[in-house]
């Protein structure tokens, strides 16, 4: 009966160690996963406080689809993105970068942008004016020539 028992005790040990495994590599797909997120540009001032969701942003940072930027009540953000484009984001400002698509070959693609508080100055880079669209929310701005 003690071999019984062992041998019970042994194939436990052995689908803990199965499942903390399969876990452990889940979470390592997860979170490689997470930083394969490809930039679409870089934070090239920040005075004196910024943040993208939930990290602090710093100069040199990448900046992501789909991030929030808040700055402090005396925060800048200047912010460059992949087709030279920049956005320079004032205090108490809070823009969310909805959508970056660029194809440098082609030099086309589409970028979307929501202001939702604050001051922002953007200034387009080499897309086709018609590729930006600028949200805030008292209306849609479109580049036009």
């Amino acid at each position: 009966m003690a071999t019984r028992v062992r041998g019970i005790e042994m194939n436990m040990n052995r689908r803990i160690w199965t499942f903390t495994l399969a876990v452990s590599a889940f979470v390592a797909l997860q979170s490689m996963a997470a930083n394969a997120q490809s930039g679409i540009g870089k934070a090239t001032r920040v005075k004196p406080d910024a943040q993208a969701n939930t990290r602090t942003l710093a100069a040199g940072s990448d900046i992501h689809s789909n991030e929030t930027i808040r700055t402090g009540s005396s925060g800048v953000a200047d912010l460059r993105f992949n087709d030279n484009s920049n956005l320079s984001v004032g205090p108490t400002s809070v823009v969310r970068l909805d959508k970056f698509v660029y194809d440098p070959n082609k030099g086309s693609g589409s970028i979307a942008i929501e202001a939702s508080r604050g001051a922002f100055r953007f200034v387009t880079g080499s897309q086709d004016k018609g590729d930006y669209r600028v949200k805030t929310p008292y209306g849609t701005l479109g580049v036009r020539g």
